[in-house]
């Protein structure tokens, strides 16, 4: 679903998710080979609704759709070489020992290979504890033993994620993507001893409310405050709430560095940011204008974020609500950092001076490692997080 350091934290940006998202991705993912101090792992950005039928899960094991293919794929393992070309509709099944190959990275588990007209879908088919340990160090980052604690809160956030969302993408054929759509799954490569260790140690051990699975959403940087999902214009959810994420005299993801930012914009360059980004804004109305007289926030969460987001030009006005506020300022690929912002003017130019980094829901991942390394358990944690949860045995 994030956070970062506190003394010398390290975490790293993957320049993209392993997957080409189909639509503007959140923030740029995590990496950890050449780690960098206090950048941020991606946010996950809001996923489709799971299967409701899959909520009590019985199975431990996890389909993860790593690559899509137009025209061909190859899958090279220990025994055998693979090779899939688009086509007839078929479903070929690869059974291994593991260690596979595809697209420069090494898998563990066993393969399902969806061929169609349309592409190639390659799935990869293994224990869910095994799929985690391609995630948490891409979600979180490699860590010291300070910040144990807080490897171990990214587990079973991360399982948590994991367990209720098996099943939603079953019209793909798969149960998550490998990427910033939902989780950040890069495979064995870069796995970790510690991040292995915390996984082990909390090993089955899930989010609960009222004995039901949790969505447990996370993000970087709150920047001292928490979001429901309504900034999603989602029902939202009692254990979702808005909580206070500060310490004594400040909040613990003071050392992301989003935990202040400012980014500047041009009259001219908005007229053409926000006529391109209309759509994926989800803004009420979409028409031509060529003068932005006005921009305007009418209404914040009790967090401070954006929750309606007015622009009034020479044709008429148009409104965006709550997080999808940051995608009307996309450019160059990227998003504002999070909605938590406030808008100033100076000349031509527009100021936009905000505080974290992803949506603000749940999990702030630069406040657990501080969390942990101010002596906090990973339960304890996931509790500040998670209002009237339980961390318990699944």
């Amino acid at each position: 679903m994030f956070l970062k350091f506190f003394l010398p934290l390290v975490l790293v940006l993957f320049a993209c998710a392993p997957l080409r998202p189909l639509g503007p991705v959140e923030e740029t993912p995590s990496t950890v080979p050449e780690q960098k101090k206090e950048e941020p792992p991606p946010p996950t950005p809001e996923p489709v609704e799971p299967d409701t039928a899959k909520k009590q899960i019985i199975e431990k094991t996890i389909d993860v759709g790593v690559g899509f293919e137009k025209r061909f794929a190859v899958i090279e393992c220990p025994e055998k070489k693979w090779e899939f070309k688009a086509g007839k509709n078929s479903r070929t099944e690869i059974e291994t020992k593991g260690n596979c190959t595809y697209a420069g990275k090494t898998y563990r588990g066993t393969w399902i290979v969806l061929s169609a007209d349309t592409g190639v879908t390659i799935i990869n088919h293994l224990d869910t504890e095994d799929y985690l340990k391609g995630v948490v160090p891409h979600e979180i980052g490699k860590l010291n033993a300070e910040g144990f604690e807080a490897l171990k809160a990214q587990a079973v956030a991360a399982r948590t994620y994991a367990y209720i969302h098996l099943g939603s993408r079953k019209t793909q054929g798969f149960d998550v993507y490998a990427d910033t759509r939902d989780q950040v799954y890069n495979a064995k490569n870069d796995e970790d001893s510690l991040v292995n260790e915390a996984i082990l140690a909390t090993s089955n051990v899930v989010i609960k409310y009222n004995g039901n699975l949790i969505e447990a959403y996370y993000h970087s940087t709150c920047g001292g405050k928490t979001e429901s999902s309504e900034v999603w214009e989602k029902e939202s959810k009692p254990y979702l709430a808005a909580v206070l994420d500060s310490t004594e005299g400040g909040v613990f993801c003071e050392l992301s560095r989003y935990k202040r930012w400012e980014e500047k914009f041009s009259k001219t360059e908005l007229i053409k940011l926000f006529q391109k980004n209309a759509t994926n804004a989800k803004a009420d109305k979409i028409f031509p204008f060529s003068k932005i007289e006005r921009i305007l926030i009418t209404e914040k969460f009790p967090s401070g974020r954006v929750k309606r987001l007015v622009v009034f030009t020479d044709k008429g006005s148009f409104e965006v609500f709550g997080d999808k506020a940051r995608w009307l300022f996309q450019r160059a690929g990227k998003i504002l950092p999070s909605a938590l912002f406030s808008i100033s003017q100076n000349g031509n130019d527009y100021i936009i001076s905000g505080s974290g980094f992803g949506h603000g829901i749940g999990m702030c991942q630069f406040g657990v490692i501080a969390r942990a390394r101010a002596g906090q358990k990973f339960d304890d944690i996931l509790k500040a997080y998670y209002t009237g949860v339980s961390v318990e045995g699944y």
